[in-house]
């Protein structure tokens, strides 16, 4: 199952089931997670393309897990990091919550979309993933994944604006530290033009408006 929903950063938050569009070339690399090409079901690594690992025990991406589908391509992240590695088995108080970051270089007063494909890891009840832009929390999202037989990605779009410099995005896990939870697919960030800007912007001003009636 797919959904899609936007929210505008900032006083002008909306939502919609619209399907989201691509505007220009995406500005995030590897943003769907296909490199380093996983060899089995799932791999751990300390670095990988566009991507730079902050915090937590390693970058882990899956390929087919559980005969889970990708939302995009063949792979996938996930934020809640098996620390051990393929093979490693569990061990007492193993760290899995990481955060990976990626900058890009924006300009000032141009505004972009941010969008990105969050599931619940199915049969996992706490998955709470945070993204941050310039250190700020922009997504604080919150999911079940029980009684889930397969991913269930939901796509999220932020209308955000460029200050002119590089800035830095942030993926992060929030749930319960236990190497299992919260996949995130498909990031990407474009920039919009402005007459499709003035919509996104208008859309919330009208909804307001009709309520009002």
């Amino acid at each position: 199952m797919k959904s899609t929903y936007i929210i505008a950063v900032g006083a002008l938050a909306f939502a919609t089931t619209a399907t989201s569009t691509t505007f220009d070339s995406n500005l995030i690399v590897n943003g769907s997670f296909e490199e380093h090409i996983v060899s089995g079901s799932w791999d751990l690594y300390e670095e990988i393309p566009g991507w730079t690992l902050e915090s937590g025990p390693g970058i882990e991406l899956q390929r087919g897990v559980g005969g889970w589908d990708a939302h995009h391509g063949e792979q996938w992240l996930e934020l809640d990091a098996d620390e051990n590695g393929p093979g490693g088995g569990r061990i007492s108080g193993e760290q899995g919550s990481s955060v990976l970051s990626q900058h890009v270089q924006t300009v000032m007063g141009q505004y972009y979309m941010l969008t990105l494909s969050f599931s619940p890891r199915p049969g996992v009840d706490d998955n709470h993933l945070i993204v941050k832009w310039n250190h700020e929390v922009i997504i604080d999202h919150v999911d079940s994944g029980l009684g889930l037989k397969n991913t269930s990605w939901q796509t999220i779009n932020i209308l955000i604006q460029g200050d002119g410099g590089l800035s830095k995005l942030e993926l992060g896990d929030m749930s319960v530290n236990d190497t299992l939870g919260t996949f995130v697919d498909g990031v990407s960030l474009v920039a919009v033009p402005a007459p499709a800007t003035l919509a996104l912007l208008v859309l919330p001003l009208a909804a307001r408006s009709r309520r009002r009636r």
